[in-house]
């Protein structure tokens, strides 16, 4: 865990000149620097924050909640209202304090959602100087991490290897960063069970937040001046100008509505995102199939879970990336290693350093116990030539679903289902679906190879989708979630 300091930091903000959001909040240089110098052992301050107006600041400070008619919001608007204490949202970190001396440099608070196990930073920039082409970037680590968690496992992927545990996401917001403006970065938190019995000295989750200029942005299809989406990745940030692979994600069905093509038959033709057609025709359909409770083009997603007018889907889809900027453009506002967060439900948390967790329970629905096993039988069939067919069934007992006890304990888990996929396959006839750069069919649709396809060596996944349902009479969610499995020859 670490303090809100370093001197990389504090030479960024020199560089910078000085904070301010309205004319009565600038800081002078010294106050700046002391503001980031954040002592140990920080307590979020706890508001009602579906009933303010105003955020908890001090004396001579003025700014408006997120969700304000009066703030400038630079996050999806889908969002925007989704945010009530009733449909899961709990207080877990917070800056904003009406007893501080002053502001805190880029202040920000944190909620998070128990139902769907979301955490969601609302930070409002309070820095100058940037340029047009820069885009706030974000990004969560796990140090220490002794316990060799899976918390991070769900961002920045679709498909998950439970047998890699990431340490380190990144996320490049699709809004450029100004001042005076609040963003919201959101993060899915995938459940570990181990973090109850562990102490702050074992697991810490430290946040960076910096800027990217970026200048052109191409999601496997036609380049775009602009990035429309949100895109992550599980690396330490995202090499300007190389081909990497990652996620597109999508807090909302206007990320695709908003940046469709004029073809009313085909939005994919000439779509913002930068994605070929046929997969932004596919994911767009696979958000509005899920809200109508059909799980197709999807591999990680949530439906549902608000009572907000707008209807609520957060969307992880795999891409190829390609980004053009000036490197020489890039900063940050809390640089490598981070500011030290201290995890919720670890048995000591209230005693870590860095900001202390208001809401203290372990995070994260489910997850589970291991790489599902698939068997695969391969009988010989004698027509004109030899072909053989492949057979595919979940072998049984060879993981498990683990859901999060305090979920259990608000919530009723329902309409469990799980589908062998098959990823890629050689097979046209066999790939029902596009999902995202990848195709799939349904396991138990028959293939046929040709003499000489002995085995199945093409990857396999298991998808697992349910209903997580508040007992308090809270709209569902519907989660998904795609695992890789391990392919056994029977």
């Amino acid at each position: 865990m670490f303090k809100r300091h370093l001197p990389t930091c504090i030479a960024v903000c020199i560089a910078l000149l000085s904070f301010g959001c309205k004319k009565e909040n600038k800081l002078p240089i010294s106050s700046e620097i002391s503001a980031i110098v954040k002592p140990f052992g920080v307590p979020a301050y706890s508001f009602n924050w579906e009933v303010s107006d105003y955020m908890p600041t001090p004396p001579g400070y003025s700014i408006f909640v997120p969700w304000a008619n009066g703030s400038v919001k630079g996050f999806p608007s889908d969002i925007w209202y989704d945010m009530k204490a009733a449909d899961g949202w709990e207080l877990v970190y917070n800056e904003f304090n009406p007893t501080a001396s002053s502001l805190p440099a880029n202040p920000f608070f944190v909620l998070y959602n128990k139902y769907r196990g979301v955490l969601r930073i609302y930070e409002y920039v309070t820095t100058t100087g940037f340029v047009n082409s820069s885009y706030l970037t974000s990004g969560l680590n796990l140090s220490p991490n002794n316990i060799n968690s899976n918390m991070l496992n769900y961002i920045g992927q679709d498909l998950i290897d439970v047998s890699v545990k990431h340490t380190v996401i990144t996320k490049v917001e699709s809004t450029q960063i100004a001042t005076g403006v609040w963003y919201a970065a959101q993060y899915e938190i995938a459940y570990d069970p181990s973090i109850a019995s562990s102490t702050y000295q074992q697991i810490g989750l430290n946040w960076t937040l910096k800027w990217t200029n970026i200048s052109g942005v191409s999601l496997g299809g036609t380049s775009t001046g602009t990035l429309n989406g949100t895109i992550s990745n599980t690396t330490n940030g995202f090499n300007v100008g190389s081909l990497g692979t990652g996620a597109l994600e999508a807090a909302g069905l206007s990320v695709f509505d908003n940046n469709k093509g004029n073809d009313a038959n085909h939005p994919g033709n000439g779509n913002k995102l930068g994605l070929p057609a046929s997969i932004f025709e596919a994911a767009q359909k696979g958000m509005k199939d899920g809200l109508t409770g059909i799980i197709t083009n999807v591999f990680s997603a949530i439906f549902g879970g608000s009572t907000t007018t707008t209807q609520q889907v957060n969307l992880t889809m795999n891409a190829n990336i390609t980004l053009n900027g000036t490197i020489s453009s890039n900063g940050a506002l809390i640089p490598d290693p981070g500011l030290g967060l201290g995890v919720p439900g670890t048995s000591n948390s209230q005693s870590a350093p860095g900001l202390i967790p208001f809401y203290n329970k372990p995070m994260g629905v489910f997850y589970i116990t291991g790489k599902p096993i698939v068997d695969v039988t391969r009988t010989e069939e004698v027509l004109d030539t030899s072909y053989f067919t492949h057979s595919f069934s979940l072998e049984p007992g060879s993981y498990q679903i683990v859901y999060n006890p305090e979920v259990l304990s608000i919530a009723n888990i329902q309409n469990v289902r799980t589908e062998v996929l098959l990823i890629d396959p050689p097979y046209p006839a066999t790939a029902n679906f596009q999902i995202g750069s990848h195709t799939a069919g349904y396991a138990w649709s028959v293939t046929f190879g040709p003499a000489g396809y002995f085995d199945w060596y093409w990857p396999i996944a298991v998808r697992i989708a349910f209903d997580v349902v508040p007992k308090n009479g809270a709209p569902k969610s519907t989660i998904v979630k795609t695992f890789y499995a391990t392919i056994k020859h029977v």
